[in-house]
């Protein structure tokens, strides 16, 4: 059955006042897809990038390193694939149809309800609506899976796409690599932290940038890496410890009101990566935001700017970025930037990038050309 329309009237509308109609249905049709490579970051202080592929193709895993990327390797997505259909079915919330539709296994939690079928049972897993995502086997009694709530529910043998995963492998778990975007590694090389910076990181959970930064300062300085909730704060942790970094404070904190606790023009950098619309996230089968939270959102990450603004130094560096395409979130607070001091800098990207609205500095990641997730990034100096 076809899918149904991703993107929501108002944000449609809001969308094609900046781009074309058929640009922005182009977008839709990409953001379905999870894009043709998966990529990981090789920590360069415990690993030799080129060393690691060689081991992982070694092992029989089809792997890529980056051209320009030195630290950034892939995996193939394979897909779209056809989804056999059988009488049994059940149906799962829509997060984790995202995760099944790319491969991930079902777990009770997830699942809505259970149609036709019982432990053992050949299944067709799909979405509340209707759309079949992947098949496998009931592992469970359906009255199992809603009296207990907790175990894994379907293994799943065959998805629309299948997304190679090394979370399982000795590397991972021994930090020699961890799974980040393209856009974001990207970012973060355009910075190019020097060893002894102190850098914020203002919302940093899980970790990405703020790791990347520190490996790149050669854990030489202080990644102080903030988040407002306790559980995401512990996730920056294990992933910092698992990566051997010294450099990393964290701090459970609303990082608007950091110029409370942090003395002012204190601070060599900041990495800003706000709450967003995240429209650039890949794959999406349901996606509810408005035209009104674009807006809304768009006003609470100027608070973050303003107060980047009063903890750097003078020329110190703002990384402003974000996960969606929208203007007001991108472009428009980039000009907003300017009026608290900012300039943005310009930038060489190390890959044939879209140009920010406007005239704006920046680089834009979008799917419908880069076949990576949409991701904005200015750099901004503080004058």
């Amino acid at each position: 059955m076809p899918y149904a329309s991703l993107l929501e009237d108002s944000l449609r509308k809001y969308l094609e006042s900046f781009y074309s109609s058929h640009h922005v249905s182009m977008l839709e049709e990409a953001l379905r897809s999870p894009g043709s490579r998966y990529f990981f970051r090789v920590n360069t202080l415990k690993a030799n990038p080129e060393e690691v592929v060689s081991r992982l193709r070694e092992e029989g895993y089809e792997v890529f390193q980056h051209p320009v990327v030195r630290e950034a390797a892939y995996s193939r997505v394979t897909g779209p694939n056809a989804v056999r259909i059988y009488r049994g079915r059940v149906v799962v919330d829509w997060r984790t149809a995202e995760s099944v539709y790319v491969g991930a296994n079902v777990y009770a939690p997830g699942i809505q309800r259970v149609i036709d079928a019982e432990r053992g049972d050949l299944v067709t897993v799909v979405t509340p609506s209707g759309e079949p995502v992947a098949s496998g086997i009931l592992e469970m009694e359906p009255s199992e899976i809603f009296e207990t709530r907790r175990g894994l529910a379907v293994r799943v043998l065959s998805s629309v796409y299948k997304v190679p995963t090394l979370r399982e492998h000795p590397l991972f778990g021994e930090g020699v690599i961890y799974h980040q975007s393209l856009p974001s590694m990207v970012s973060i090389r355009l910075l190019n932290p020097e060893p002894g910076w102190i850098i914020l990181d203002m919302c940093a959970s899980p970790g990405g940038k703020a790791t990347h930064a520190a490996i790149l300062m050669r854990d030489e300085g202080e990644v102080i890496a903030v988040d407002r909730s306790r559980r995401k704060v512990q996730i920056i942790e294990e992933n910092a410890r698992r990566m051997g970094l010294k450099s990393i404070k964290t701090l459970v904190y609303d990082s608007r009101y950091i110029p409370d606790i942090i003395e002012p023009r204190s601070v060599d950098a900041v990495l800003l990566d706000p709450p967003c619309t995240n429209l650039g996230v890949r794959p999406k089968l349901h996606y509810t935001r408005k035209a009104t939270d674009v807006y809304e959102l768009a006003d609470y990450q100027r608070q973050f700017m303003h107060a980047a603004s009063k903890v750097l130094r003078r020329g110190g560096l703002l990384l402003y970025t974000t996960c969606t395409l929208t203007p007001h979130e991108n472009e428009l607070n980039v000009l907003y930037a300017t009026t608290l001091g900012f300039r943005a800098v310009k930038l060489n990207p190390p890959l044939p990038l879209r140009r920010p609205l406007f005239g704006v500095e920046g680089l834009v990641f979008d799917p419908v050309y880069n076949d990576t997730p949409g991701f904005f990034i200015s750099l901004l100096k503080l004058e």
